[in-house]
């Protein structure tokens, strides 16, 4: 499911990264939903989480959110402190993006290590509620080109290594997320250790 104007979303998970090769590519793809429908049809979904070491020194997290015609790409969520030598220290962190939609735009948090890192709204509108009855998602990838790109699917790899990575069909809270980035969460295959 995909509503951010009732439930939110949220990706969180833990990745390590030694560094940034340009060389190679300049966008690394974390997490890739799409619905499989054309960017120009009114159903057209896609939230992408992906790195970018272009510009040295900048915020290399940025994403991307559509529903139909209406949403953003490519836009920093991360403070501005917060660099790419923040990310390619070749330590594990846990990073979080939390989504919800709004009139005026859609409210995202970015998390480091359980800490609430940066708040922005981006956009102009809020993003309704379309077909999501056949989301799916890459990691470390896109999973189709972008809109006005010839990227292919698969392009964008990572470079670096994630484990953990949860996709909530909800807006987690800070005292959620605060609460739970170091341990782990029941829900689907896991059992509940206590």
């Amino acid at each position: 499911e995909f509503d951010l104007s009732s439930r939110g979303a949220s990706v969180e998970f833990w990745m390590n990264k030694t560094q940034f090769v340009t060389a190679s590519t300049e966008k690394e793809v974390i997490f890739d939903l799409w619905n499989g429908q054309a960017s120009s049809s009114a159903d057209y979904i896609r939230f992408r989480l992906e790195l970018t070491g272009a510009t040295s020194g900048a915020d290399p997290f940025l994403l991307t959110v559509y529903s139909g015609s209406t949403g953003f790409s490519q836009q920093s969520i991360a403070a501005s402190s917060f660099t790419t030598a923040s990310v390619a220290d070749s330590t594990w962190h846990h990073y979080a993006v939390t989504a919800k939609s709004a009139s005026s735009g859609v409210t995202t948090r970015f998390y480091v290590d359980g800490a609430l890192n940066n708040e922005t709204v981006l956009g102009t509108a809020g993003i309704n509620d379309t077909d999501s009855s056949s989301l799916r998602a890459y990691l470390g990838a896109l999973i189709a080109a972008p809109s006005g790109s010839t990227a292919t699917a698969g392009a964008g790899k990572l470079s670096g290594s994630l484990d953990e990575l949860r996709y909530w069909k909800t807006q987690r809270s800070s005292k959620e997320i605060g609460r739970f980035w170091f341990t782990q969460v029941g829900g689907g295959v896991n059992t509940d250790p206590t």
